[in-house]
C-alpha cells in the first residue's frame, strides 16, 4: 500500500430493522449451512435474547449448538474453548450474538477453525491465510460496532494484555442488527456501552487517517449518541426510536473507525480493562473528556464540529480553541446524565499502576490513529489527570 493509500473494509451484507432476528434461518439457508455454533454468554441466554434466534433458526429445518462461555475481555483460553465446541458439534457456521465479547470471541473462533494453531499467533494484520466459515454477527448492545469491523480483540491470559487481530476474514458474511435484542440490557450496560460508541465516532474523526465517508458517519453517529442515549438508557418499553438510534449510531461508529482507526482513549482503555477487569465502555467513557483535552490543542477546529454535533452552541468569532472546549463539557455532561463516573478512581483501577498502563499503551496499535504525537509521559499525564478529576474546560468556559 502506497503512503498515500487508504483502506476501508465493511460487510457485504448488513441488515437492519426491528425484529429481524426472526430472519436467520433464511440466511443459513443462504450460507449453506446446515448446523450453527452460536457463541454468547450466559446472561445473553437467561435472559431470553436468544429465543427469536433458535426458533427461526428451527423454523428454517437447520440444527445449532450454543457456546455460551463468553467473558467480558475475552482470553486466548475461551476462544480456544469456542473452537473445540465448533469442532465437536460438527458445526458449519458460527453466530456471534451479544455485546462486543461475544462477537470477538466468534470471530477469533472462525480463525481456529480453519487455520488451526494458536489464536494469539495472529496477532497483528492480514495473518490469516485460509477462509473462514460463514459468519453472523448480532449486537445485544448498542456498544462496540464489532457487527460491521474486521477486528477482534483477544486477551493474553498469561500477561492480561490485549491483542488485536485484524483481517478481512473477519467481516461477517451477515451483520444482523436488530435493535430490539438491544431492550433487555441493564441501564448501567447500555450507559457504558453507548458512550463507547461516542468514543468510537470522536476517535475516528479526529484520527489522522479519517476519510470523508468515516468522517461522515463518525459526526452523524455523534449527533445520534448526543440526542438519544439518554432515552436508550431510560427505556422503559415502547422507546423503539431511541433503541433504532443507538443500534445505527453504534453500528456507523464501527465503519467509521473500521477505516480510520481509533486513539489514545482505545490505547489506554485496552491496558486498564485487560490488568483490572474494568468493563471497556466505561473506562471509555471515563477516560474520553481527557484525552479529548490532549488533543484538543492539535485539532481545535475538529472539536468545535463534535461540539456542534453534540447540541452545543458555537460562537464562531470567538477563538476556536475556546469553542472547542465545548465539545470536552458536552461529553462530559452526557457521561453525568447516564451516570458514568468521573474518575478512574471510581473504578477498581489502580493508581499505582500508572507508569506500567502508559508504558503497555504506547505499543497499543491504536495509537496510531491519535491526532497528536504521544509519549509515555503524555500518557501518565492523562491518566494522572482521568484519577483525578482534573478537566481544563472548568477553567475556560
Amino acid at each position: 500500500m502506497t503512503q498515500n493509500s487508504h483502506m476501508w473494509n465493511v460487510p457485504n451484507r448488513i441488515l437492519f430493522g426491528h425484529g429481524t432476528a426472526a430472519e436467520t434461518g433464511t440466511y443459513l439457508e443462504s450460507f449453506g449451512a446446515e448446523r450453527a455454533l452460536i457463541v454468547t454468554d450466559e446472561g445473553v441466554r437467561a435472559a431470553g435474547v436468544l429465543d427469536p434466534v433458535l426458533d427461526a433458526i428451527e423454523d428454517a429445518g437447520k440444527d445449532y449448538a450454543v457456546f455460551d462461555g463468553v467473558v467480558p475481555d475475552p482470553t486466548d483460553t475461551v476462544v480456544h474453548e469456542a473452537a473445540e465446541m465448533y469442532d465437536k458439534a460438527d458445526a458449519d457456521m458460527l453466530i456471534g450474538i451479544g455485546g462486543g465479547s461475544s462477537m470477538d470471541t466468534a470471530k477469533a473462533a472462525s480463525i481456529l477453525a480453519t487455520n488451526g494453531g494458536h489464536i494469539l499467533n495472529y496477532e497483528g494484520v492480514s495473518n490469516v491465510e485460509y477462509d473462514t466459515p460463514p459468519t453472523i454477527y448480532m449486537p445485544t448492545t448498542s456498544g462496540s460496532g464489532s457487527e460491521v469491523g474486521h477486528w477482534c480483540i483477544v486477551r493474553d491470559s498469561e500477561t492480561d494484555i490485549k491483542e488485536e487481530i485484524g483481517d478481512v476474514e473477519l467481516l461477517a458474511d451477515l451483520a444482523l442488527i436488530d435493535p430490539q435484542l438491544t431492550a433487555s440490557a441493564p441501564a448501567p450496560v447500555k450507559a457504558a456501552t453507548g458512550m463507547d460508541v461516542l468514543t468510537h465516532a470522536i476517535e475516528a474523526f479526529v484520527s489522522i487517517k479519517a476519510q470523508s465517508q468515516t468522517s461522515s458517519l463518525a459526526l452523524d453517529s455523534i449527533e445520534k449518541v448526543g440526542k438519544y442515549l439518554p432515552r436508550a438508557v431510560e427505556y422503559r418499553g415502547g422507546d423503539d426510536e431511541a433503541l433504532g438510534k443507538m443500534a445505527r449510531a453504534s453500528s456507523q461508529a464501527g465503519m467509521a473507525f473500521n477505516g480510520a482507526g481509533l486513539g489514545a482513549v482505545h490505547a489506554i482503555s485496552h491496558q486498564v480493562g485487560g490488568k483490572f477487569g474494568v468493563p471497556h465502555g466505561l473506562i471509555n467513557a471515563i477516560v474520553l473528556p481527557y484525552v479529548m483535552e490532549y488533543n484538543l490543542p492539535q485539532v481545535p477546529e475538529k472539536f468545535v464540529a463534535v461540539a456542534e454535533r453534540l447540541g452545543e452552541d458555537i460562537d464562531h468569532n470567538a477563538p476556536v480553541r475556546r469553542e472547542a472546549y465545548k465539545a470536552v463539557r458536552a461529553a462530559r455532561e452526557l457521561g453525568d446524565s447516564v451516570r458514568i463516573p468521573e474518575t478512574l478512581a471510581d473504578t477498581d483501577a489502580e493508581r499505582d499502576a500508572i507508569p506500567e498502563l502508559a508504558a503497555n499503551a504506547l505499543n497499543d496499535g491504536s495509537l496510531t490513529g491519535n491526532p497528536r504525537q504521544t509519549r509515555q509521559e503524555d500518557i501518565e499525564t492523562i491518566l494522572g489527570r482521568a484519577f483525578d478529576g482534573e478537566l481544563e474546560y472548568r477553567n475556560v468556559l
